[in-house]
This record gives structure tokens, sequence and C-alpha cells, in this order.
């Protein structure tokens, strides 16, 4: 909840949803599930220290770590991300636990994401113009600073893409000439597998481009 720095969790009633779609592909009334809900509010936590304001604070960004067992959000104004654990056992199953509030190292964190790995935390503080990488510990939940900050005019979106060198590139080319035309129902010619390679080509070539830009630009920043 954004205004408010909380998280609200609820319980899905898995049974209710599969008989409500069982009465939807019956064609039958849905009179009876009227009033139902198939969410239970059963846990509402803060996402910043009690002392805090929250009016001083909005919440950004959240989100689910790949192992399930974290939740994570962005507080900006107290400029910090937020874990949770996730509680996988005994009567609370399914609540939330604070692991601790960590400093962005910047300010506004307006998005973040975790690498392909889990293992590093890209922060981007859009008021600093900055990036900032963590480790992550996936027994405890906890962030690290690297060390690794770098300078990005007002960042709000982090992605992480996987680089190709050259040799897959050149498989991803070969791949493109086994593409077959493509016709449209009244038989004229949408693409053809030449306009098809040639445009494919100049997009990996535009991207493998810029690539080696942003590996240079790297390269200054870390000397």
């Amino acid at each position: 909840n954004e205004l408010s720095s909380t998280i609200a969790v609820f319980s899905v009633n898995k049974d209710l949803i599969r008989a409500i779609n069982t009465a939807t592909s019956n064609g039958e009334s849905l009179d009876r599930f009227r009033g139902a809900s198939t969410l239970t509010l059963i846990q509402s936590i803060n996402t910043i220290p009690n002392a805090f304001p929250k009016k001083l604070n909005t919440c950004g960004r959240l989100c689910l770590h790949k192992s399930g067992r974290f939740v994570l959000v962005s507080n900006r104004g107290h400029q910090s991300i937020a874990i949770l654990r996730v509680k996988e056992h005994g009567p609370n199953k399914g609540h939330l636990a604070t692991v601790g509030y960590f400093h962005t190292r910047g300010e506004t964190p307006r998005h973040f994401k975790f690498d392909n790995s889990g293992q590093y935390l890209i922060v981007a503080n859009q008021d600093t113009d900055n990036l900032s990488v963590f480790n992550f510990n996936q027994c405890s939940g906890e962030i690290k600073f690297t060390g690794n900050e770098y300078r990005v005019p007002s960042p709000n979106f982090v992605c992480c893409c996987p680089l190709h060198d050259n040799d897959e590139g050149g498989n991803f080319s070969s791949e493109v000439s086994d593409v077959s035309d493509t016709i449209s129902e009244n038989g004229s010619t949408i693409l053809t597998t030449t306009d098809n390679k040639i445009k494919l080509q100049d997009d990996l070539s535009k991207a493998l481009a810029e690539v080696e830009r942003l590996r240079t630009q790297i390269s200054l920043m870390s000397s």
C-alpha cells in the first residue's frame, strides 16, 4: 500500500475459485457466490520502522525473490529496501516477518531488480542519479553493499539482460535463415525470409554495439 507504507497479505480460497470456475464453465448461475470473497486479509505489516513518520514515505516497487522465501519493497523517503521473510511453517504460515531495513546508498529508490542468479540486487536511486549493487544472502535475506555504484541520470527502471558473445550471435543469425515466409490469408507476402533475416541481423548488430558501449563506460567508471 503505497501511501500507508504497509504490505497487505491475503489468503486465497482456492476451493471457492474452483467452484466459481466450474459453475462458469457449466453455464450455471453465480448468484450463490454473491457476497463470497476469494481473498481474506490475514496480515498488514509496515515497510518502515515504527519511529519513522509514514507521511514522509511512500512505497515503490514490491517483488518476491525467485526462491519464494522473501518479499522486498522499496521505501521512497526512508530511502531503504525493506526485506521480509515468508513464514513457511506453523500456524502463521504465509505471514511475513521483518528481516530488516537496508539503506539504498541514494535517495528515492524508484525501482530495483535481482539479477538472473538471485544473488545480486540492483537498486535505482532516482533523485541521486545512481545505481547501487548489493549482495543478497539467500539464507538470511540480508543485503550487503558490494562497493559497486554507477552514475545514471534519474534511473527509474532496472532490467537485467543476458549478454551474448559474437559466436552466439553467429548462431543466432544462422537460426534466422530457417525462418519461412509468412503469408497472409489473401496470399500477399507479409514478411519474407530475407527481409526478416536482414532486420534481425541489423537489430543484433545494434544491440551488440550498445553492449560494447556500456562495457566501455563501466570500465571507465571502475578505473
